[in-house]
């Protein structure tokens, strides 16, 4: 695929302060409770448990974390972590930049900032809808044919949209 039919997924400053922030601070509680642990081991029977499934959300979210989006000849490709997520252009109904304020969005079950805003939201004009967003100044949405609505985002997001419009509209 041609280098100009990729787009990267840049995160907030927002966004890339509450992954580092958080890492650091599930580094520092596991540093903390290994060394409690030491002193009071039966302590670790109850925390750890805790902490695994802390850790497990974390990474989960963080493989979801979108990279960038590349435009095919048949479909928009979003590269995470994770995998890829592909969307035809057969099956989207509609695509626009988005325009909402982000203080007007629900949050469903999301990741909060750590790794973009990933996960389910509801509002800003579009319902309930899974977001993929590094900054919500990129941000545009697609509504498919079939299922929820999708929010993504990525540099020059106006031309991936142009491109997308064009192309569901012939």
């Amino acid at each position: 695929m041609k280098k100009e039919h990729i787009y990267k997924v840049s995160k907030s400053k927002c966004a890339r302060g509450l992954t580092i922030g958080t890492w650091m601070t599930v580094a520092a509680v596991c540093m903390f409770i290994l060394w409690q642990g030491i002193k009071h081991p039966i302590g670790l029977l109850i925390v750890v448990p805790i902490l695994v499934i802390v850790i497990s959300v974390l990474v989960y979210y963080y493989r979801q974390s979108p990279l960038y989006i590349e435009l095919t000849d048949d479909a928009l490709v979003l590269h995470c972590e994770s995998g890829n997520k592909v969307f035809r252009y057969e099956d989207i109904a509609e695509v626009g930049k988005w325009q909402g304020k982000p203080s007007r969005l629900l949050r469903l079950w999301v990741s909060g900032g750590f790794g973009g805003y990933i996960g389910w939201f509801s509002g800003g004009g579009l319902g309930s809808h899974f977001e993929y967003v590094g900054k919500y100044q990129d941000a545009f949405y697609l509504k498919l044919r079939k299922g929820k609505p999708y929010m993504l985002s990525c540099d020059e997001a106006e031309r991936v949209v142009e491109h997308i419009q064009s192309v569901i509209s012939r």
